[in-house]
């Protein structure tokens, strides 16, 4: 990173670039990837000292399990959609109407 906004490359050299953002101290590492358009993008590896999270709202736990679509941590229960089994009625019901009827008629 120099100055006049461009990226010094070891074995490349000065590189004009695009800030997305400014670092917030100086990179330790820095690694140059070319995507399947022909751009490059340069990723920085910087050390930030850990800050306060914000605050965040109560959270409710969510267990994904078999017996109910979801549990979640306050006991509620909710069932999973039974989108296949409602289809498989309505093919059963569809094919014993198909199967009763005579070939030619209508």
């Amino acid at each position: 990173m120099l100055p006049n906004g461009k990226l010094r490359l070891r074995k490349i050299g000065d590189v004009p670039v695009r800030w997305s953002r400014p670092l917030p101290c100086r990179p330790s590492s820095v690694t140059v990837i070319k995507d399947a358009a022909g751009r490059y993008f340069a990723s920085f590896v910087v050390e930030t000292a850990p800050g306060p999270l914000p605050k965040a709202e109560p959270v409710i736990g969510i267990d994904l399990g078999l017996g109910h679509f979801t549990v979640l941590s306050d006991g509620r229960k909710i069932t999973a959609p039974r989108f296949l089994r409602r289809a498989e009625k309505l093919l059963k019901r569809r094919q014993r109407e198909l199967s009763r009827k005579q070939k030619g008629f209508t």
